[in-house]
């Protein structure tokens, strides 16, 4: 990812493995990393952190951007919905579809202090 997108990663990455398409992820998060940096946020402030809780591995792409209205916030993970003016809509919309064909699921919110945040929670490998 850090040859493609400009991204700071914000502490280790968790040990525990989690089984997902290794493609299909990279093509989610450079889709939340170009969003992050299209988002007027400076390049220093793109941060992606990585952690497990719960029995989930959930990766945050978090910007200092203008965040989102409330109207924004509910149809951005609708296809082709897009604020940008040369915005096709798919990029949300398809990190979701990843998310979901994972058994996992994908959440925005807006940042105290400003800029956003996009969350992949995904379940982690059962060494059961």
């Amino acid at each position: 990812l850090a040859s493609q997108a400009a991204f700071t990663l914000d502490g280790p990455p968790p040990a525990q493995a989690a089984l997902f398409d290794a493609a299909q992820m990279q093509q989610a998060l450079l889709n939340l990393l170009k969003n992050a940096l299209e988002s007027g946020s400076r390049e220093e402030h793109i941060g992606l952190h990585v952690s497990q809780a719960h029995g989930q591995l959930r990766i945050e792409v978090r910007d200092r951007g203008p965040g989102m209205s409330g109207a924004v916030l509910e149809n951005a993970l609708v296809p082709f919905y897009s604020t940008k003016r040369s915005g096709t809509g798919l990029g949300l919309a398809l990190a979701r579809e990843i998310a979901e064909a994972h058994g996992g699921r994908i959440t925005l919110a807006n940042r105290e202090g400003g800029g956003l945040a996009v969350t992949l929670i995904l379940p982690l490998l059962d060494r059961n």
